[in-house]
């Protein structure tokens, strides 16, 4: 008798935590949302656009996130020109609106070569701040600029 009686205890235990870990799984984003996470994303896209014969090209990038205020997007573009390297560098101020937003940054040629059709390498930083931290997010593609 006393056996049965372990063994009913032990499954009602069981039950028990199972039911009180499903419970707190399932609350896990929802904790971490009301929590005030940061969340910060930058994705680079290609094609970029060649203007002023190589002088900026203009390269789209995808931002999602749930900062306050607006965060500051930046894009360096490094390419093979000739027997050098074209590079520029461009920002961009965007407001969060917490999901993804293609905004087009301006990468104007900063060495003494013009970008050109062709791949390039391109590097997207996005920074910013809610209430309670702040943070940084990066990505690199080889990217087609036509």
């Amino acid at each position: 008798m006393r056996t049965k009686r372990i063994k009913v205890a032990t499954a009602v235990v069981a039950i028990l935590v199972g039911g009180l870990l499903a419970w707190f799984a399932t609350a896990g984003p929802a904790v971490a949302f009301f929590s005030g996470g940061l969340f910060l994303d930058v994705q680079v896209e290609s094609p970029a656009t060649l203007l002023a014969k190589g002088a900026a090209v203009q390269v789209p990038v995808e931002v999602t996130c749930n900062a306050t205020g607006t965060v500051s997007v930046s894009v360096t573009v490094t390419q093979k020109s000739g027997s050098g390297v074209a590079q520029g560098f461009g920002s961009a101020q965007v407001g969060c609106a917490g999901s993804g937003e293609q905004v087009t940054v301006l990468v104007q040629a900063t060495a003494a070569k013009p970008f050109k059709k062709g791949d390039a390498v391109a590097t997207a930083e996005i920074s910013g701040c809610n209430n309670l931290t702040c943070g940084s997010e990066t990505d690199n593609e080889v990217i087609q600029i036509k």
